[in-house]
């Protein structure tokens, strides 16, 4: 999070506590040291104090509009909500993963529900979740769920506001001129701390001091639940399960729940309509969405290209009948020893193996690190528009949300003057595009009927689809602009990479680039109306790149994942058992059992072995296979953190060796998907890796020191997700 006030800021709270007969009121207490009343603060206040809050006050609306889930929401639940009205009675009860909440009275009572799925970090810092909020048809009865349910302390719009404030002067550095980029429901603002103290709102295109502190929801969350913490210990009420509730459904979220005992946070949005699809598609029109993959994935596939489409069925048949007998996850009895303290592993040494794993040697460059999409996004549109000659992507997921669609406008209009192709992945860009976002789009935004259509609109892009033979996918996320600047990473093009994940790009410069130029011409050949043909005239007659000069430039290696080749598997596995100081690893889907046992193994060896999980993730069952592989790790003496949201990174370092790219630790990035990984053994760019990415997530991360519980259902579903 940000850097945090000097003095203590005028805080928290005046909780409302609303009574079982439907009244509601200001609970007040005597203040003692180390608590807050802003109400007695407001009126000890002098005048220019006063106009100070004044100000903050603005300030603070421009924050909390920021969260505002104001963009299609569901009729029903808003209705409910406005008819409720914002001064009515709330009692919420909490099950579980469950919610259930009593609003109103009379015939304007209404019960809201939501459920959710958990991860919870059981220490310091809150694991947060996103949950929909909806009105019950079926309500239960309230005295009998008052009975067997968990009843929260419920506090109200002020809480909201005197709260968020606080967070905000933590968050934003203390020094004049600190400034603080607030990332809040898909929405920026920028806040920056004046001479005075006091914090105003940057005008729009007004350029920010350096640095600027990023915050996510999640560092509101966590600066809130700290404030909540100390004032607890400082002699408030020992609350363990309490609501913030704020019933404008024009305003903010309706409702958030903290959970002191299972260090858990929800917050509770009315669920949007506006999603990626609009309506979402009717039964017929997915039929025949689903037949139109199905034909050209297994028949134009196989008639473009046969052999291809052969060879990725033979591949699955082989993979299919080896993964159930690779090595498990075995139990090591002896307690990991002391961290070892000797030298690393050899890099000639390792460098030279991987000349024999790839069948080539390294190529040369340099790259630095965009982490996250305010990084990545903003630095990737400046390329497009300043691009002179060409635009060439390859690209798993190009979505159809508000963010793909500023992207493609950009590709459209470039396309007038330079060169634009775009290879995507057509099972995974529609499957993408026909999920709803968890951040609101922007106002009034309505999506195109496919992202391959929009891109060629009155525009001279070029479009091709890789069609997914036996469901193989084109993983790879490879963008070039002028043969001279390479994006490759995790990101694809999509409002999850821009506004709601933690990911990665790495953006390459040197030689290296044009390797990555030939790539990308191999996979626009066969991705055409030739096919396997055009893939093989391309392979034995295409523009090879010529050597470069690498004076003072690093080694960069290119890996690949392809039907024939499996190199970042195997050079994955072998760092890791090389590893002889350190390996830290980072990726939302650690599915590979190998993999999970070599971490193991490596630390029985003596190694500092570090895996960062998302606390939650995009799918439910991998949620709880990480919870099965990070309680393994846990038990063999790895250090574990649970990242707060979702991180899609994947990174690892060994020792003196680092790899990066759009691989997963998972079984179909390394035997199935079409993948492409950067790596290097340069001390510089190693360092900047672990220092700039791993010391910064770890920061940020919980440690996790104990395991978390699991159920029969989430060892199942750890067996499950092995195939993948």
């Amino acid at each position: 999070m940000g850097g945090r006030a000097e003095a203590t800021a005028p805080v928290i709270m005046e909780r409302l506590q609303v009574s079982n007969a439907g009244s509601q009121g200001r609970q007040g207490r005597n203040p003692q040291p180390g608590t807050w009343n802003l109400e007695r603060r407001r009126q000890a206040g002098s005048a220019p104090a006063r106009a100070r809050w004044r100000r903050r006050g603005g300030v603070l609306a421009a924050l909390l509009a920021l969260t505002a889930c104001a963009t299609g929401r569901d009729y029903h639940t808003v209705q409910a909500l406005r008819e409720t009205g914002p001064g009515a009675p709330v009692r919420a009860f909490v099950k579980g993963n469950d919610i259930r909440i009593f609003a109103g009275t009379g015939d304007r009572a209404r019960t809201f529900k939501a459920e959710w799925s958990r991860l919870g970090s059981g220490g310091r810092v809150y694991a947060y979740r996103l949950a929909e909020l909806k009105v019950d048809p079926t309500p239960p009865n309230l005295e009998r769920t008052a009975r067997a349910w968990r009843e929260a302390e419920i506090f109200g719009k002020d809480a909201w506001v005197n709260m968020a404030r606080s967070a905000a002067e933590r968050l934003v550095p203390a020094s004049p001129g600190g400034a603080a980029l607030f990332r809040l429901g898909g929405r920026e603002a920028v806040l920056v701390r004046e001479e005075d103290g006091t914090l105003r709102k940057a005008a729009p295109g007004e350029a920010p001091p350096h640095p600027v502190v990023k915050v996510t929801h999640r560092d509101l969350a966590n600066a809130m639940t700290a404030l909540l913490e100390e004032e607890m210990a400082a002699g408030g009420p020992p609350l363990r399960l309490f609501a913030l509730a704020d019933l404008r459904p024009e305003g903010l979220v309706p409702f958030v729940l903290l959970d002191r005992d299972r260090r858990e946070g929800v917050l509770l949005f009315a669920p949007r309509t506006l999603t990626k699809t609009g309506k979402g598609p009717g039964i017929l029109s997915s039929a025949r969405s689903g037949a139109s993959l199905l034909f050209e994935s297994h028949v134009l596939a196989l008639l473009k290209n046969p052999i291809s489409s052969l060879g990725r069925l033979l591949n699955v048949l082989v993979q299919g009948i080896t993964y159930p007998f690779a090595l498990g996850m075995p139990d090591l009895p002896d307690a990991p020893p002391p961290l070892y303290a000797g030298p690393p592993m050899d890099p000639a040494a390792w460098e030279a193996r991987l000349d024999r794993i790839t069948g080539r040697a390294a190529d040369c460059g340099t790259f630095r690190l965009l982490i996250g999409g305010e990084d990545f996004f903003p630095a990737f549109a400046e390329r497009l528009r300043g691009a002179r000659k060409s635009i060439h992507l390859l690209v798993g997921i190009f979505d159809r949300d508000d963010v793909a669609v500023e992207v493609a406008d950009i590709l459209r209009e470039r396309s007038k003057e330079v060169e634009v192709k775009v290879v995507l992945d057509r099972m995974s860009s529609n499957a993408s595009g026909n999920t709803q976002a968890t951040t609101p789009v922007a106002e009034g935004f309505e999506p195109p009927t496919t992202i391959a259509g929009h891109l060629k609109k009155d525009s001279r892009v070029k479009v091709r689809l890789f069609l997914n033979p036996w469901f193989s996918a084109e993983h790879s996320k490879l963008f070039l602009v002028d043969g001279e600047w390479a994006y490759l990473g995790g990101m694809n093009i999509g409002r999850e990479y821009r506004h709601e994940w933690h990911d990665l790009m790495l953006e390459a410069r040197g030689p290296v680039v044009a390797a990555l130029e030939r790539d990308f011409a191999l996979a626009w050949a066969h991705a055409g109306p030739l096919g396997d043909l055009a893939y093989g005239s391309a392979t034995l007659f295409g523009k090879r790149p010529r050597a470069g000069d690498c004076t003072g430039l690093p080694r960069l290696r290119r890996l690949y994942t392809r039907t024939g080749a499996k190199e970042i598997r195997q050079a994955v596995l072998e760092a890791i058992e090389r590893a002889r100081r350190v390996v830290y690893l980072e990726n939302p889907y650690l599915v590979d059992h190998e993999v999970t046992a070599a971490l193991a193994r490596a630390r029985g060896r003596g190694v500092d072995t570090r895996v960062v999980f998302p606390s939650v993730t995009d799918f439910l069952d991998t949620d709880e296979t990480n919870i099965d592989r990070a309680n393994y790790l846990l038990a063999h003496g790895v250090r574990v953190y649970l990242y707060p949201g979702m991180t899609h990174v994947k990174a690892l370092v060994a020792d003196g060796w680092a790899c990066l790219g759009s691989a997963n630790f998972n079984n179909l990035s390394f035997r199935f998907n079409q993948e492409i990984d950067l790596a290097t053994s340069d001390p510089a760019l190693v360092e900047m890796v672990r220092a700039e990415l791993f010391e910064a997530d770890f920061a940020r991360s919980h440690n996790l020191t104990e395991p978390i519980l699991v159920g029969w259902t989430r060892s199942l579903a750890g067996l499950l997700m092995d195939s993948f």
